[in-house]
């Protein structure tokens, strides 16, 4: 069984086929990391001693949670070192993190895996890279490379706001993912498999589910994100959402860590396909009355989801609905 199973993987620009077997098997053993002989994953070290930001879901599985919705990144220990999702809303997350790992262990981290491209889960990559090697869905590289041709002084702002971020950010460097992946893709660690899937229009430009088949453990990315309103933008669909939950459902994951709010269950994606149903039928019933868009995202209200997060984001969840009704015209 090989490290990388998959349809098609990308290193670099490169993208490679069948024939990539015996150019990636010199790759590995250049990459082999020294094995540390009787070492144990598991660490003494308890979430507790983590700090509050991190919580423990089995043997060697942390969550460090973002604050207030921001991203969350997900720390998973193996035999031949450590796998994270995501790389921190913000640099400063990202060395918090990194301070974690040293506690849990010596070992050095092997991959670190994107959910999505934009810099509040991918902007830390260089806190971990070199030597992680950074994995993400075809189209994640492109879409950093865009952002950072569009908001050349983005790290330069970020580095004002404190004294903190300015320290969190030294040494920054731009890092792309180093290998690209299409449609799916399964990772062996140590004695840990993670399987990556494609979501297609739910969030970014390049969206992607890990599902730890033997621990049960899905960080579902942000197709849906918990006890919060989603954003919506022009390219994501509320029909490829639920076509998403389905599939991550059907996972049956024991715990489901989202791409920004608190760590839960499947819970997340039965209370997004109702929160769907209730807004494609209220924004249906104001189309057949012949209201315009602009009167419909004025007249229609969720109040049953007036506790949830990031309510300035509505009138973005009322056009996807919108479209998703006038589409079927």
């Amino acid at each position: 069984m090989g490290l990388f199973e998959g349809s098609k993987l990308s290193f670099g620009m490169a993208l490679l086929d069948a024939s990539w077997k015996e150019d990636l098997m010199r790759i590995m053993v250049a990459a082999t990391l020294v094995s540390f002989a009787g070492f144990l994953t598991s660490s003494p070290v308890s979430a507790q001693d983590l700090g509050p930001q991190i919580t423990k879901f089995g043997d060697g599985i942390y969550v460090y949670v973002g604050k207030n919705f921001k991203s969350n990144t997900g720390i998973i220990l193996t035999q031949d070192g450590v796998v994270l999702i995501d790389s921190g809303h913000e640099p400063t997350d990202s060395r918090a993190v990194m301070e974690a790992v040293k506690k849990l262990t010596p070992l050095p981290v092997r991959f670190l895996i994107d959910t999505e491209p934009h810099p509040d889960h991918t902007t830390g990559h260089f806190v971990f890279s070199p030597p992680a090697t950074i994995i993400a869905a075809a189209g994640a590289g492109e879409s950093m490379r865009n952002r950072e041709r569009q908001t050349p002084d983005r790290i330069e702002k970020l580095a004002a706001t404190s004294p903190a971020m300015k320290a969190a950010l030294e040494g920054y460097k731009f890092i792309p993912p180093q290998v690209e992946y299409s449609e799916k893709m399964t990772l062996f660690v140590g004695e840990r498999t993670f399987e990556l899937r494609y979501l297609k229009g739910v969030h970014s430009e390049a969206d992607t589910a890990i599902f730890l088949p033997k621990e049960r453990v899905l960080f579902s990315a942000s197709a849906f994100v918990s006890e919060q309103v989603n954003i919506f933008r022009p390219f994501v669909n509320i029909s490829d959402i639920l076509a998403a939950g389905k599939m991550m459902k059907a996972l049956n994951p024991e715990h489901v860590i989202p791409g920004h709010g608190p760590p839960t269950t499947t819970k997340l994606f039965d209370d997004g396909e109702k929160y769907y149903a209730l807004l494609v039928e209220r924004v249906a019933a104001k189309v057949k009355e012949g209201k315009s868009l602009d009167d419909i995202k004025k007249e229609v209200t969720m109040p049953e989801y007036a506790s949830w997060a990031s309510q300035d984001r509505m009138p973005t969840n009322i056009e996807a609905a919108y479209r998703m009704v006038t589409a079927k015209k």
